[in-house]
């Protein structure tokens, strides 16, 4: 190891001899360690710096293990202890710095005792009055004493040092003294302040020290013994922390005419809500923001353009001329606002009683500035009365930020500031639902009024740039979550084609577009300096960009588009810029064209003009630019510009010749700019990829624009790209783009014949590579070109294709199989010719494919999509495939669904022949069905049952009834299977009706609800599943033309069966009611409002219905079906309008104490949670939460009576483990409306529940460890006990699966533990640390910790 040398020593030139610090025997090691220690006393600063630096370096490899001992005794450690000591005396401040590094590595590799002589010997020296001049180095060596030591000597380390550091503060009379004592001391406590118990035992003696110190003479004391209290209260426990609570509030109370002692108080609690907020109970927060907002009183918020009288001035709490005063006071509304914003993020639910003054204060200290007048810019646009950009009107609002040192005193900023991040704060508070923070007025200061976002836009014109580009930032995360919150319906923005009369909407078009964009341009037209504020403005901008009318006109968008080519422009040109921009502007500016371009809210027609007049050439340019990140947002802005023109043209707004001569212009500008970038091969990935974006936009949209020579350069570089192996995927999407052209647009279709060929060769070619990801960017450009761009000569090139996709139609990935039947389906419907290929290939795994289980979705609808082409192709006799599917029956799966896509299979095929061979399967299944006998032989029923499905398919794709004999026979031959003996036919022959009744309603529908009135409870239940059948395929058929048309047929039969004893035929009934609340949502959910307030007497006596009491059984089955079809039209996704005005009828039946009904209404409630969470938002936290805080925590066991044992049933359980379902969902879906203070309790008790509620409540943690991680670090002593209990659950005589669910239950709450843990200040729980430990050092434990790193 080279010896390091300090600068001062090769400055000099004095020689650097070399002491070789490699592995070495013992004896060698002690003497070079012997020699480095002797140097460290030389005469020669220099000489000691670099002995010291050397013997740094030889701890190091000491603590690393690289080389031998070299502290094998005691006698050698003690000597480089004393020497390292020594060192920290040195005069020279080089030697001290060193020394202080080498006592850090020091610390890791000595004995325990020498720690603690360490810790004596820098204690003394700190409490020395006599070494002021060499305390501050002694307090750093300390400090890293504390901060470096191995968690092992904390204990001891620790114990030595607290007494000692109370004993400083409580005697000394020096204040340095004091002040090392209290840094070390919090340095302390942030480190072992939990898991050391000599330092818990000394948390009221240190409480007690510091809540004294805040009232001692010195002010710097006052503020450092605040932020040992701050770190204190982190590893305090909840009772301690109460203590301390109430007694600084008690001392604020009595300090009430001192006022620098209520600062220091105050200031303090700051610290403290800023640090634990989120641990303190409602009381306590109801204490403290009163008085927080006693010392942010809006009208003591005055600005320099305040004109007051005399005897109106405001009764500021500082109106004293000093300085200091004012510095103090401003210090202190700093630290109020500080705390603000941290009970409003991490106590949301707890601050809500007092968010409204926290707002009103919050917005009049926003514009709190004394010292400076703003006179008349508010009405300031900018612009001269021509209507154009004054260049000039930015820079006299903006240029204190470049003036001398007018205001560097005035640190009334601070304040500002502070309040904006309390108002960013709310925001985020409010960013499920932000829709008051538009629409309600709060009252801000000196009478005036203004909703949060308009207060945000008027602060605009901020003078200091911190603050100004926080107000920027607060307002762009109010509209993006707002645009977030519009997306999942809890607030509508106002639109051109929206009747706003019957609505509350905000609209951000005409009430706030027009004035962001002015005070954005204002903002961007500053010449010098505020980058910063320009930066958050194009980012505001891009982000209006995604609301309902975009920045707004021409007028805007010219205007924007003029500021982006400034940016963008070269410093030489004459710019509203006179200095070039950082490359960061210019990104952020491509970034807002690319948001502008690619949002469509605009009119097409104002950003062609915008492109053409202004932007297009700057764009161009930008591609060239040194930052990768520049030149590829450049080019996503080109890629989107192409289109618009295409769609930017008014029909009477400029001759033929004009309008091609523009698109000739255009296109011939973007292909020079792209061009180069395509053919380029060391540039960054990034780059190339959008290229070829670009590339495939530019030919997409103005390929006729092009001269041949051009296409083809840019295809030849397209297919280039394809044979790359770092730019094929990109190459196959920009093809399959190209090739996705509408053909019917004026450009027409491209030819690509110059690489058409070659290119599918060459994608085929990818499909037998391992690459899932290649093979199906390959399939579904194939499926592209060929679909749109295909010969249909080229026989030979398409049967290659088929070859090498059909090794990947198989079960084992459906959707890569789906996206190979649809190729082969296109090239069999473009070249008939390839039927041969077809039928070697392909058809054999198709027919494979049709049989297995697992075939379903996307992958079926392409299978049947193949085989009728096969039909219509002729590529197969009729015949031939026919008997090829039936032969597939006896090889078909078990399973259900392998015989059901069976018979669609043959059905399709038969729907799509000629008439003869249709009349013949028809005849053949008749009479194979003739008499609805269940044969015997499983061979026979086989067929049976595939002939019943194939009927039922076929009458969905045709008209059964048209056919003579047909209707007469069907029917009950169907019904006849009723009463088969074999339920896979029963079945069969309800799935076969109910599609059969598709396209013969008029003649099926009336035999079905006929025989619904006449059959018993069997028959009904296979009836209604046909009904459901029937409406279902009506829907994705017909869209429910045909079904709402027998709605008055079917409606009053569901009705009577929605009480019906039997849950099967129930749970049918709700699902036709959902399907048809689907289809017409209006008058069916209003029908199902109706019969549940019809039905809502329900009398009950624990949980059930007396048998008797025949009104509130038949209501209670009621209700349930009511529940459950909301549950599954909601699922369905039925019109979220439409539940959300009939919601809180529906939610009245979580008021019932019948434990179905309750259990089908809580099960409604988790799916309006999950899939339309604005249904319910608005109503969580008065019509459910409370009903699921109750049900939480509901048991009811009773004991059964087995025989020879009894058994222990909880009827409530459902309830529980749904109730918890929903907190789970809302956690995600709607966090704003859990009370986390009532929910904590209730998630501790779930972890002590049963074992299916324990694994819902790990899960719940483990998620909560992410998003809620403070509320988890709030509540992690009270998940303790019963994660240990569950970890040591005994087996008992559990063997096999019960052993292995066993072992998996303590699993998961390991899990849990180890995801608490990585949370920020679990460990600061003494409780959870110890549990923590303990659990790791358990033996037994240890496969699961090693199963459970192998998972991550």
């Amino acid at each position: 190891v080279s010896r390091l040398t300090s600068h001062n020593q090769i400055k000099k030139g004095r020689p650097c001899t070399t002491i070789s610090l490699s592995p070495m025997s013992t004896s060698s090691s002690s003497a070079s360690i012997n020699a480095l220690l002797k140097k460290t006393e030389h005469y020669d600063k220099d000489e000691r710096y670099m002995a010291t630096s050397d013997l740094c370096e030889v701890l190091k490899r000491h603590s690393s293990g690289d080389s031998l001992s070299v502290l094998s005794d005691s006698s050698t450690e003690r000597r480089i202890c004393t020497a390292v000591l020594r060192l920290l005396h040195d005069k020279s401040n080089d030697v001290q710095a060193i020394a202080v590094k080498t006592l850090g590595v020091l610390l890791t590799t000595v004995k325990e005792e020498q720690v603690l002589e360490i810790a004596d010997s820098l204690t003394d020296q700190v409490l020395d009055a006599s070494k002021s001049e060499l305390r501050d180095v002694y307090a750093i060596g300390l400090r890293t004493l504390v901060k470096t030591i191995p968690p092992s000597m904390g204990d001891l380390t620790s114990q030595r040092l607290v007494g000692r550091l109370l004993d400083g503060i409580r005697t000394s009379q020096n204040e340095e003294i004091v002040l090392a004592c209290l840094d070390i001391l919090t340095d302390l406590l942030g480190r072992f302040g939990a898991s050391a118990v000599s330092v818990t035992r000394q948390h009221e003696p240190i409480l007690q020290m510091c809540l004294q110190q805040l009232v001692g003479p010195s002010l710097v004391v006052r503020k450092r013994a605040g932020n040992t209290i701050g770190c204190l209260s982190v590893v305090l426990s909840d009772a301690l922390l109460g203590s301390m609570v109430e007694r600084l509030l008690s001392q604020i109370d009595a300090a009430a005419g001192n006022p620098d002692d209520t600062r220091a108080l105050i200031r303090t609690m700051c610290t403290v809500s800023g640090a634990v907020g989120h641990r303190l109970q409602q009381p306590q927060i109801d204490r403290i923001l009163p008085i927080f907002l006693k010392f942010t009183n809006p009208d003591n918020a005055i600005t320099g353009d305040d004109d007051f009288e005399d005897d109106m001035s405001p009764s500021v709490d500082y109106d004293m001329q000093d300085e200091a005063a004012v510095a103090v006071a401003n210090e202190l509304k700093e630290s109020c606002f500080m705390g603000f914003a941290s009970f409003v993020t991490r106590c949301p639910t707890q601050v809500e009683p007092h968010l409204e003054k926290i707002i009103e204060a919050s917005l009049a200290y926003m514009s709190y500035d004394p010292n400076y007048s703003y006179g008349d810019d508010d009405e300031d646009t900018g612009e001269d009365e021509d209507g154009e950009y004054d260049d000039e009107s930015g820079d006299d609002e903006y240029e204190d930020e470049d003036s001398e040192d007018d205001d560097d005193d005035d640190e009334s900023w601070k304040v500002r500031r502070s309040a904006i991040r309390t108002l960013k704060a709310v925001v985020e508070a409010k960013r499920h639902n932000p829709a008051a923070l538009w629409t309600v007025t709060y009252k801000t200061r000196q009478g005036q009024a203004a909703s949060v976002a308009m207060a945000l836009v008027t602060r605009f014109k901020e003078r200091e740039e911190n603050c100004r580009s926080d107000v920027l930032d607060c307002f762009t995360k109010l509209l993006s979550v707002t645009v977030d919150a519009a997306k999942a319906g809890f607030v509508t923005l106002a639109s051109d084609d929206m009747d706003t009369s019957s609505v509350t909407s905000i609209d951000l078009r005409t009430k706030y577009a027009p004035s962001l964009v002015k005070g954005c341009e204002k903002l961007l037209g500053v010449k010098k300096g505020g980058e910063r504020s320009k930066s958050n403005a194009l980012v505001l901008l891009s982000t209006l960009c995604k609301a309902p009318g975009g920045i707004g006109g021409q007028q805007e968008i010219i205007s924007v588009f003029q500021h982006v080519q400034s940016f963008l422009a070269d410093s030489d040109s004459h710019t509203l810029h006179r200095e070039t921009s950082s490359k960061t502007l210019r990104l952020d500016a491509l970034s807002l064209v690319y948001a502008m371009l690619s949002c469509g809210n605009h009119d097409p027609v104002h950003i062609r003009k915008g492109l053409t007049q202004i932007l297009l050439s700057p764009l161009c340019e930008a591609v060239k630019e040194q930052w990768y990140k520049v030149i590829a947002q450049a080019l996503r802005a080109l890629a989107a510009a192409p289109q618009f023109f295409v769609d930017g043209f008014n029909s009477d707004e400029q001759p033929e010749e004009e309008k091609c001569a523009e698109m000739n212009d255009v296109a011939n500008k973007i292909f020079l700019a792209i061009k180069p970038l395509l053919a380029v091969h060391d540039v960054d990935q990034e780059i190339k990829e959008c290229a070829l974006e670009a590339c495939a936009c530019l030919l997409g949209s103005l390929h006729s624009n092009l001269s041949a020579d051009q296409k083809n350069a840019l295809l030849s570089l397209v297919l280039e790209r394809l044979k790359n192996e770092t730019t094929r995927i990109a190459a196959i999407k920009t093809l399959s783009s190209i090739c996705d052209t509408n053909p019917d647009s004026t450009q027409g279709k491209i030819d690509l014949s110059s690489m058409l060929r070659e290119s599918i060769e060459t994608m085929a070619g990818f499909l037998k590579l391992q690459s899932r990801s290649l093979k199906q960017s390959s399939l579904e450009a194939l499926d592209t070109i060929i679909k749109n761009h295909g010969a249909p000569d080229d026989k030979a090139l398409y049967s290659q294709v088929l070859q090498d996709l059909a090794h990947l139609i198989a079960d084992s990935d459906l959707h890569i199989s789906h996206l190979s039947l649809r190729v082969s389906y296109s090239v069999l419907k473009i070249c008939p010719g390839c039927g041969p290929a077809v039928k070697d290939f392909v058809l054999p795994q198709a027919l494979a494919l049709s049989t297995s289980p697992l075939l379903q979705d996307l992958a079926l609808e392409s299978l049947l999509a193949l085989l009728q082409q096969v039909v219509v192709s002729e590529a197969v006799e009729f015949e031939e495939l026919l008997g090829m599917l039936r032969s597939r029956l006896d090889e078909a799966s078990p399973s259900k669904h392998a015989i059901y896509n069976l018979g669609r299979c043959i059905a399709i095929i038969t729907a799509s022949t000629t008439e003869e061979h249709r009349q013949k399967v028809i005849s053949e299944t008749l009479a194979l069905l003739k008499g609805s006998t269940t044969p015997s032989d499983g061979a026979a029923l086989k067929q049976v049952q595939l002939a019943i499905l194939v009927s039922g398919d076929l009458g969905r794709a045709m008209d059964l009834s048209s056919i003579p004999g047909v209707a007469d026979q069907l029917p009950s031959i169907y019904m006849g299977y009723f009463d088969s003996t074999s339920e896979d036919l029963k079945h069969s022959a309800a799935y076969a009706l109910g599609r059969a009744t598709v396209q013969a309603q008029s003649t099926f529908l009336p035999a079905i609800v006929e025989a619904l009135e006449k059959n018993g409870e069997k028959k009904q239940y296979l009836l209604l599943s046909a009904l459901r059948e029937f409406i279902q395929c009506g829907d994705e058929q017909k869209g429910g033309a045909g079904v709402n048309a027998s709605l008055q047929v079917i409606l009053p039969h569901l009705e009577k069966h929605s009480s019906d004893v039997e849950e099967g035929i129930r749970t049918m009934v709700a699902e036709c009611f959902g399907s048809l609340a689907c289809m017409q949502p209006s008058p069916i959910l209003k029908l199902l409002s109706q019969i549940a307030q019809n039905h809502s007497a329900i009398t009950t006596t624990d949980g059930t219905v007396d048998g008797t009491d025949t009104t509130s059984q038949k209501n209670a089955l009621t209700c349930w079906t009511v529940a459950t079809s909301i549950k599954l039209a909601i699922a369905g996704k039925t019109d979220a309008a439409q539940v959300e005005k009939y919601m809180p009828t529906f939610l009245k039946l979580l008021e019932q104490n019948e434990l179905s009904v309750l259990n089908a209404a809580l099960l409604m409630v988790y799916s309006a949670v999950h899939h339309m969470p604005q249904v319910v938002g608005d109503l969580m936290k008065e019509s459910i939460m409370p009903s699921l805080y109750k049900v939480a925590e509901l048991k009811m066991e009773r004991k059964v009576d087995l025989g020879p044992f009894t058994h222990k049933v909880d009827d409530a359980l459902p309830l529980r483990k749904a109730a918890l379902s929903i907190f789970a969902t809302c956690l995600d879906k709607l966090p704003g409306s859990l009370d986390m203070n009532a929910f904590m309790p209730v998630l501790a008790k779930a972890l002590s529940d049963v074992e299916d509620i324990q694994l819902q409540a790990h899960q719940i943690v483990i998620s909560m460890c992410v998003r809620q991680p403070t509320h988890i670090t709030a509540s992690v002593e009270s998940f303790v006990d019963p994660l240990e209990k569950t970890m040591h659950k005994k087996p008992g005589q559990k063997t096999g699966t019960e052993l292995e669910r066993l072992n998996e239950w303590i699993k998961s709450a390991i899990r849990t533990m180890t995801a608490m843990g990585r949370v920020q200040g679990t460990m600061n729980s003494r409780k959870f640390a110890e549990f923590y430990e303990r659990t790791k050092a358990n033996s037994k434990f240890r496969s699961m910790f090693d199963a459970l790193d192998e998972e991550k």
